[in-house]
């Protein structure tokens, strides 16, 4: 029944046995978190740019501590 029933997006059957020792099917709802979700298309992450070159001067580069060189 679970693969072929109308319902089974929404509920899960089980078996147990019944009062007069006959096995009965039982269909059980499931909580809206639970319920299976439709799937959605994979996006297609496109090429980042490279990294901007760095607009320090070399001196800047060199000399810690010394932001915009020594004046």
């Amino acid at each position: 029944m679970q693969a072929n029933h109308e319902d089974r997006a929404t509920h899960r059957f089980f078996a147990r046995p019944g009062a007069d020792g006959d096995w009965e099917v039982v269909k059980v709802e499931l909580p809206e978190q639970l319920r299976p979700q439709s799937l959605t298309p994979t996006i297609q992450a496109s090429p980042q740019p490279s990294p901007a070159d760095d607009p320090r001067t070399v001196h800047e580069k060199n000399v810690p501590g010394a932001p915009g060189g020594l004046g």
